[in-house]
């Protein structure tokens, strides 16, 4: 008795199971038709990058982290990345402070890392980035 009532729980299962798959699939048949929007599609994304998952990503100058990427700066007007707002100096975010580096001072090199030929000493006296001065 035990067997036929297992065996009838189990066909029970596959059925709904596959009742289940078949109402999914039906309804993403009878989902709206999607148009791209111009301008955008699988071939401007292969050298994007999100920008969440740029910040907090070290710089580097040869073998030697020079700093963080805190922050991106985009210009409205023109939708373009302006820069990139490092957090230089300072041991583990004490005595740290902020620089505005433009983006085309930093590239993505081997493993990819972001690499830049700014030295230390460069950032290190480099003017403090004020997020006061934007709009």
């Amino acid at each position: 008795m035990r067997t036929r009532t297992f065996a009838a729980y189990m066909v029970f299962l596959s059925v709904s199971s596959a009742h289940a798959q078949q109402s999914q699939t039906e309804s993403s048949a009878r989902s709206q038709v999607t148009t791209p929007i111009f301008g955008i599609d699988d071939a401007a994304f292969v050298g994007s990058a999100r920008a969440s998952k740029l910040i907090g990503s070290k710089v580097y100058t040869g073998d030697t982290s020079i700093g963080q990427i805190e922050d991106i700066l985009v210009t409205l007007d023109h939708a373009t990345v302006t820069a990139a707002i490092l957090s230089v100096g300072g041991f583990l975010g004490i005595g740290d402070k902020l620089v505005a580096v433009p983006v085309n001072r930093i590239r993505v090199g081997p493993e990819a890392r972001f690499i830049t030929d700014l030295t230390k000493e460069q950032l290190a006296n480099a003017p403090v980035f004020d997020f006061a001065k934007l709009r």
